[in-house]
């Protein structure tokens, strides 16, 4: 098996996991062997900078209306989308694709970034978390946000945990018995005990939020037999 792969560190994570939060290694038990497998590393920097621009194309839509722009976009740029492809076709055709202004400037910023080599993408994995997020909000149109999801789920960073989050939010108060009151920053803070498998936490709280939105799916069901 790859070393250090997604599978590799879920089972360190819950090793950890018993050792610093008891609680949470109980509440992953039944689910061993699933909560990575989102996980899928890119390995070149055209397979980055395709999930980045997926992700800038999905904000605020629809899965299957992100699908659809993306899909077109890629046609628009003659079938390869790669920093190059991109910044050969005028803004204006882009658009065509059906992306916002705001998106095209996006997207064609990140493509000259790369191009100018101010940003490496494959070289983020090799930076602390705060400062890859850092380096890929100076592009218009990241944010925060989006950064540490590109990170998570594209490059496989294992230290990862976005209290902008509003599924990680809920998660991790409901599992600490915290307040409204207490701010992101100080979660932030808080989260520091299950690194570093901050990335796995997160991989957690979500497949528990979607568990308990299928039971009470199924509860549903049955309650309107």
């Amino acid at each position: 098996m790859e070393q250090n792969s997604p599978e590799e560190r879920e089972r360190a994570a819950f090793i950890h996991l018993k050792r610093s939060d008891a609680a949470l290694h109980a509440r992953a038990l039944p689910h061993r062997g699933t909560i990575s497998t989102r996980i899928k590393p890119k390995r070149t920097n055209n397979a980055l900078f395709q999930s980045l621009v997926s992700s800038i194309v999905s904000q605020q839509l629809s899965t299957k209306a992100a699908q659809s722009i993306y899909a077109r976009l890629v046609e628009v740029v003659g079938g390869n989308l790669t920093p190059t492809s991109v910044l050969a076709v005028h803004s204006v055709k882009l658009r065509t694709a059906g992306l916002s202004e705001a998106k095209v400037r996006s997207i064609t910023e990140l493509a000259q970034a790369i191009e100018s080599k101010e940003l490496n993408l494959l070289r983020l994995k090799k930076l602390p978390a705060e400062e890859a997020v850092k380096e890929l909000t100076k592009v218009f149109g990241i944010g925060v946000w989006t950064a540490e999801m590109f990170l998570i789920f594209a490059l496989g960073a294992p230290d990862v945990f976005s209290p902008g989050d509003l599924i990680l939010d809920r998660q991790m108060r409901k599992h600490l018995g915290i307040s409204p009151d207490v701010s992101r920053k100080e979660l932030t803070r808080m989260a520091e005990r299950w690194s570093p498998h901050r990335s796995f936490v997160s991989l957690l709280f979500w497949k528990l939020h979607h568990v308990q939105l299928d039971a009470e799916a199924e509860a549903k069901t049955k309650g309107t037999k």
